[in-house]
């Protein structure tokens, strides 16, 4: 069986950015299981995947654009300390807030009363090189295709 659209794909992976550092893995984890063909992950990712038999493996690089996007300065900026109310002893550069409307933002620095906010993804701007080895590939269910994601048996239903 290969990995195409409809299989469920279970997945260790080893990222690194364009030093070698990790930036996310699952090795010595549980396999990533994910539903092929519905942009359940990176879509450079999926498309490099396509047509791998089990235990066969993938060095995939993904340039920014096919990653997390490229860095966008427009996203980054500044506030006020006092918006944080009880929060804001709590505020440390690297930590992560919620905005209002929900959107994941970045502490990336605080000088007096000002704290200077990134909306952009961690990874934004960064050239990913992936290590990737197919562990299982199976039908995914007519539900997980309906629903566009799989169902394992740790996650609750929806």
């Amino acid at each position: 069986m290969k990995v195409s659209n409809d299989k469920v794909v279970s997945i260790q992976y080893l990222a690194t950015d364009e030093s070698g550092n990790i930036v996310d893995s699952n090795e010595g984890q549980e396999p990533l299981e994910y539903l092929h063909g519905y942009n359940n992950i990176l879509a450079g990712l999926e498309e490099a995947l396509s047509g791998l038999a089990e235990k066969e493996e993938a060095k995939v690089v993904l340039k920014p654009e096919n990653a997390y996007g490229e860095y966008d300065s427009k996203l980054v900026f500044e506030v006020e300390k006092s918006q944080f109310s009880e929060d804001a002893a709590a505020l440390d550069i690297g930590t992560m807030v919620q905005s209002s409307d929900g959107m994941e933002l970045i502490v990336t620095k605080m000088e007096g009363s000002k704290v200077t906010l990134d909306a952009n993804h961690p990874l934004a701007g960064k050239t990913l090189h992936f290590n990737v080895k197919i562990q299982k590939i199976r039908e995914a269910t007519p539900e997980e295709i309906d629903h566009g994601h799989v169902h394992s048996h740790n996650h609750p239903h929806h």
